[in-house]
């Protein structure tokens, strides 16, 4: 009896022990990356609810689809919900290669205790203190303290449940990679961890390995001085709140990139963006920006295909930009971006509304330069045409050689070459998309203007439009115009079914191909082609007779008008990042209405 009573006080000592501290913060120190739960009821609750309506909308209220999503919600809240971590970490001994091991722990109500313990085998395991566990398939399993918990190693699991029981040990909530990214964050009912300054020393130290450290050693410097960075969010009745915290690494290599990151300035550039525009990104891009981004395209250069960044000279005019251009950049997509967006047939038309902002240190020199560099630009779209359709032509002529064509069944190598009339209708598309694309650009007060098409630069540089600065929607957001960036989105009109089902048919019609005139149009296609060319007219006819049709199209009509719903419940957003120190910390608010 009393050997029962001590191990009954020890199991409430180490319960109690296990609830001073959160799940994550008792992970071992060193996790690349985790994805952590706290009190996610109501998160889990409103994402379940909006997804029930769309399950109600489309296949009825007694649908028994409906009630398993009811079942695994009541699942997720007595597990995750209540509190979970999943942490990624690299396992290995000094000398041999590091692998990347997973590790996932949850408290769980009865409940869900019931549904996880019927997964697991019952087999003859390891002990840790109070925790047992036992190889489940590939991974190692158990259940104790009400806690379930699950890795794919086995010493990485046991060095958790030692630290669970009291062992002492490298925790990462001591971890001062960890802390100086998270705490920033607070608490959040969903939030993710990377350590970017871990991973480049576990890739650097397998590229030593193999000899080829010099060629990537560029690539591994930049994600080391990326530094530690975290986010999350936490939903309310309005929507939802999120924060975030990247800690960049002072001591990092790549010493321009830290100073690009950490940059701030004053914005004004609200003082001349239209009041109407749908999307506002303003953020602090240091003068070096241009020169930083064009080393990146110099590496890259003699692997892009398609000779863009070389008969563009990108790379030179984006060095001799950074010499004019100031601290203060905004992409915004003006009326209209929305709507064009929707237009599959043209996967461009969006950029015809977007326009970009960038204020001028020095103007001389800006107009000086901006001819030649719209020129160059224009020239290189201009030949980006017929450098699609050598590459394609080249694919199209044997595709039967490709790796991807090798790789599928006899029945589906057809789908892997098009045939020549689909890909000449296929590049007529883009040629004509190509076509309408160029580069424009206007002065307006110190900020140069650019767009990809007259009518958005028209536009944009519309002086009778309200200011984006005097809109009382975006005045409410309150934000501050001093800082590393912001962000601003204001509540979108409301999107129609019609609008929706239109993408759809759209999509299915381009997926469909060419319309056959006479048979002509199969009389390039191999008999693999021709079959399912059949297949995709047959299923697009049956679409329009009988009475299953009726039930599709009744079905199709019912989604359409599910999700053009949940798309309209989205009312806005705005952002806010400021530098303190080595760390820019980000706050966001997103109004959407879950029910």
């Amino acid at each position: 009896m009393k050997r029962h009573l001590i191990v009954s006080l020890g199991l409430v000592a180490l319960g109690s022990s296990a609830h001073a501290a959160s799940l994550t913060e008792l992970l071992p120190a060193g996790a690349l990356l985790t994805l952590e739960t706290r009190d996610a009821a109501g998160a889990i609750g409103r994402i379940a609810g909006l997804l029930g309506s769309v399950m109600d909308t489309v296949a009825g209220p007694d649908d028994g689809g409906t009630q398993a999503l009811n079942g695994m919600q009541e699942l997720l809240k007595g597990s995750v919900g209540k509190e979970g971590a999943v942490g990624v970490f690299t396992v290995g001994r000094p000398g041999q290669t590091y692998s990347p091991e997973l590790l996932a722990v949850s408290r769980v109500d009865d409940l869900s205790a019931e549904f996880f313990g019927s997964l697991m085998k019952k087999r003859t395991g390891a002990r840790v203190g109070v925790y047992t566990f036992a190889r489940q398939g590939d991974v190692f399993a158990g259940m104790a303290g009400g806690l379930v918990y699950v890795s794919t190693d086995k010493d990485l699991l046991m060095g958790y449940l030692g630290r669970l029981s009291g062992k002492a040990a490298p925790t990462l909530g001591v971890s001062g990679a960890y802390t100086g990214a998270r705490r920033p964050v607070g608490a959040q009912e969903l939030a993710l961890y990377v350590n970017f300054s871990a991973t480049a020393k576990v890739i650097r130290g397998y590229l030593g390995k193999v000899a080829l450290p010099r060629l990537f050693a560029p690539v591994v410097d930049a994600v080391d001085t990326l530094g530690q960075y975290s986010a999350g969010f936490t939903t309310t009745d309005a929507g939802l709140t999120a924060a975030s915290a990247h800690a960049a690494n002072a001591q990092g290599k790549d010493q321009p990139l830290y100073r690009l990151l950490t940059s701030s300035t004053d914005f004004h550039v609200q003082d001349i963006i239209p009041a109407d525009a749908e999307a506002v990104q303003a953020r602090a891009c240091a003068p070096e920006t241009g020169a930083y981004t064009a080393r990146w395209l110099s590496r890259v250069d003699l692997f892009e295909p398609l000779g863009f960044l070389s008969d563009s000279q990108l790379a030179s005019h984006l060095e001799r930009a950074g010499r004019y251009l100031g601290g203060e950049c905004a992409q915004v997509t003006l009326a209209g971006g929305m709507e064009a967006g929707l237009e599959t047939r043209d996967q461009l038309s969006g950029l015809a509304h977007r326009v970009s902002y960038q204020r001028v240190r020095d103007l001389d020199a800006a107009k000086a330069h901006m001819p030649e560099y719209a020129a160059s630009v224009n020239a290189a779209i201009a030949g980006l045409g017929p450098s699609l359709k050598a590459l394609a032509d080249l694919a199209a002529s044997d595709p039967g050689s490709s790796p991807l064509s090798r790789s599928l069944p006899g029945g589906m190598k057809g789908a892997a070459g098009l045939g020549r009339a689909a890909l000449d209708s296929s590049m007529q598309q883009i040629q004509a998309m190509l076509s309408g694309l160029k580069m424009v650009y206007a002065f307006r007060g110190d900020y140069v203007i650019t767009a990809w098409s007259d009518e958005a630069l028209k536009a944009a540089l519309d002086d009778t439009a309200a200011p984006l600065a005097q809109d009382a929607a975006f005045q409410a957001a309150d934000l501050s115009m001093s800082g590393a960036g912001w962000s601003y989105q204001p509540n979108l009109p409301e999107l129609s079914a019609a609008d929706f089902q239109a993408v759809i048919d759209n999509a299915m019609a381009q997926a469909a191909g060419p319309a056959p005139t006479g048979g002509a149009v199969t009389s390039d296609l191999t008999e693999e082609e021709q079959a399912m060319q059949a297949a995709i007219d047959a299923l697009g006819s049956r679409r329009g007779r009988g009475s299953g049709a009726g039930g599709m199209d009744d079905m199709m009509a019912g989604m359409s008008g599910a999700v053009t719903e949940m798309i309209n419940r989205y009312d806005g957003m705005s952002t806010q990042s400021r530098v303190q120190g080595s760390v820019i910390l980000g706050k966001s608010s997103v109004t959407y209405r879950w029910e």
